[in-house]
């Protein structure tokens, strides 16, 4: 998932590798680089579309000025050498003067972090700061990156063919009532005008035997007598990249029983779906025999009668180039997407959070148009109803390959939005704003030994782009991201929609996806509501109390009823303190006075800390948004 580089030359490092680490960023890998004992120099060797600024000095700095990426420092702080310099992409975590000491810059579906002082210092090491920067650095893993938890969505997809179809109930009742009239009524009829009745010992077996093979040939003539090699996949680039990982499933079916040898040219890495096999064979046939190499083989696959069995493969591939610009503009999400590749784009879509712009199909050099209001993800809402359609109803295999194959579309976007701990979270991996396009052809050319396979193909393109942000804008939940920084509750469990902890705290920082520039926040309104309403509510103007007052026991004078919510404080980046709010009733929204103390102008961060005092657990969803002027 991640990787963590100090204090190595870069320049050991050959070509092929930088091209590696190129790759494995843009498919969702995050790189943290931390500064140390080695100068500016042991960076030279990474390439500027990578580092969010290019070090060129060591500078001291004072702790005030880390305050967006340490929280609270201790007393003993001290000034830190850091390597700094000017911003080159992304956005500044950190700068002293005029120069950015730390910074993130994403890069397709991952991104690098330049920490440009030691986090081993010892103040930040022996104290809280080194643990909530670490935090921030290495959050929660998400679904959807380089690699996959949970793919039953996508194994799904792949068995999506109408050769697997049940058969028509139409078909089968009208077979079952010729053989009852023939070999009932209609076999002793004859047999009686021929004075042959005794011929019924031999007429009954001959007629169940017909029946059987004519129900056996009506079940191949639904199934087919082509093997079919059925490729489900997700390539993952980058802005102007054409290089990219790709993600492939290929579900290969059989209409009889049998074992077959699989070739795959290129060196593709083949291993079995984490989730196993969605249709067909025993336990004992899950394994795959699996020789690695160039050409990589799959020996002796058993395939069931009319049964599937599924594949998984990782290789790189070229992706089509596509040139986006995009930019958030007065809650519209508006700009331009120019298909530069010599391949036609299917169905391509702009996603950024719960919005959707769905746009025509884009032939070589053909440019769209995007221009949408920015729509917040509502709770239960799939991403896959906006971009690919309202799910079918029954089984979609039946109704022909066309319909199986937007079925299948959708599974894979599911597959993006799925998390095999919460479910469907609605929301793509991605820090900003991502082109989708489809193709339908395979991508990997499979070879199966002594078989002529029938091919069809499904291939999802996921390219996240940059985004220029300006002007007012308003972030709201399906543009923030959360790090849990720590927590000292006697439990404590968060996920998409909710937070659960018992008597303690637990300290959370909010931040916008990826922007450039600053933020001057005017707008800081937040409630304990259980999920986003998704539609703008006037919030109640609130002011921090004067001091944080000492905890009481409920049912004691001058002490509020519990009801089962926390009291909330903000952290104050002016005097470096803890703000306590008003005690929050659910269901409303409140604008906190002065909003700029609490929002970091670098990156837009909030640091929240929640606060219960109470024996009983708080069960509680938070809505937060950020309204702020960009430059």
């Amino acid at each position: 998932d991640r990787l963590v580089w100090q204090d190595t030359d870069a320049s050991q490092l050959t070509a092929e590798q930088l091209t590696a680490m190129r790759g494995w960023v843009a498919g969702g890998g995050r790189l943290v680089i931390v500064g140390g004992t080695a100068g500016p120099s042991s960076l030279s060797a990474f390439p500027d579309l990578l580092l969010p600024y290019r070090p060129t000095a060591t500078v001291d700095v004072a702790p005030a000025s880390l305050g967006a990426v340490l929280g609270e420092w201790p007393a003993t702080a001290t000034d830190l050498p850091a390597l700094s310099g000017d911003l080159l992409g992304g956005r500044a975590l950190a700068s002293s003067g005029d120069r950015v000491v730390a910074g993130e810059r994403a890069y397709g579906s991952g991104a690098v972090t330049l920490v440009g002082f030691d986090p081993t210092a010892d103040w930040i090491a022996e104290s809280s700061a080194g643990e909530g920067l670490w935090r921030r650095l290495l959050p929660t893993r998400t679904s959807g990156g380089p690699l996959v938890g949970d793919d039953s969505q996508i194994v799904q997809a792949a068995s999506q063919l109408p050769s697997l179809a049940l058969p028509p109930i139409g078909g089968l009742i009208a077979l079952l009532g010729a053989y009852i009239l023939l070999i009932g009524p209609i076999n002793y009829l004859v047999l009686r005008r021929l004075d042959r009745r005794e011929w019924a010992w031999v007429t009954m077996p001959a007629l169940i035997v017909a029946f059987a093979a004519g129900a056996y040939g009506f079940g191949s003539l639904l199934r087919g007598s082509d093997l079919i090699v059925n490729e489900v996949a997700i390539v993952r680039g980058a802005p102007g990249a054409t290089d990219g990982m790709a993600q492939i499933y290929l579900g290969i079916f059989s209409p009889s029983r049998g074992t077959y040898q699989l070739r795959v040219p290129g060196g593709a890495l083949l291993s079995a779906p984490v989730s196993g096999d969605f249709f067909g064979g025993d336990a004992s046939a899950a394994t795959l025999d699996v020789l690695q190499g160039d050409p990589a083989r799959i020996r002796d696959l058993g395939v069931g009668f009319g049964s599937l069995r599924t594949v998984r493969a990782e290789t790189a591939v070229q992706v089509p180039l596509v040139q986006a610009d995009l930019r958030l503009d007065g809650g519209r999400l508006k700009g331009t997407v120019t298909n530069a590749s010599q391949e036609i784009l299917l169905k391509p879509a702009v996603v950024l959070g719960g919005t959707v712009a769905t746009l025509k199909d884009l032939a070589p050099g053909e440019s769209a148009t995007v221009d949408v209001a920015m729509a917040p993800f509502q709770l239960g809402q799939q991403l896959s109803d906006k971009i690919v359609g309202p799910v079918f109803f029954g089984d979609p295999s039946q109704l022909g390959e066309d319909a199986a194959r937007l079925f299948s579309r959708r599974t894979i976007i599911d597959q993006l939005t799925y998390d095999p701990t919460f479910g469907s979270t609605g929301q793509l991996p991605a820090e900003g704003p991502v082109v989708l396009a489809w193709a339908d052809r395979e991508l990997l050319p499979v070879e199966i030994e002594g078989q002529d396979p029938r091919r069809t193909g499904n291939v999802l393109f996921f390219l996240p782009t940059d985004l220029t942000v300006s002007g007012t804008t308003t972030f709201r939940s399906d543009l923030l991201r959360s790090t849990v920084v720590r927590s000292d509750a006697a439990f404590f469990s968060k996920d998409p929609y909710s937070i659960n902890f018992g008597r303690g705290s637990a300290e959370i920082a909010y931040r916008p996806v990826t922007f450039d520039g600053t933020i001057t926040a005017t707008q800081l309104a937040l409630g304990l509501n259980f999920g986003d309403p998704g539609f703008v509510v006037d919030p109640k103007p609130i002011e921090p109390l004067p001091s944080i007052p000492e905890p009481c026991e409920p049912g004691t004078a001058g002490c509020n009823n519990f009801d089962g919510l926390p009291e909330v404080e903000l952290f104050d980046l002016t005097d470096q303190s803890w703000k306590r709010l008003p005690h929050l009733e659910g269901g409303s929204r409140f604008a906190v006075k002065e909003p700029q103390r609490y929002v970091d102008p670098a990156t837009g961060t909030v640091l929240l800390r929640f606060v219960n005092d109470n024996s009983d657990g708080v069960s509680f969803g938070f809505d937060l948004s950020i309204t702020g002027d960009l430059r």
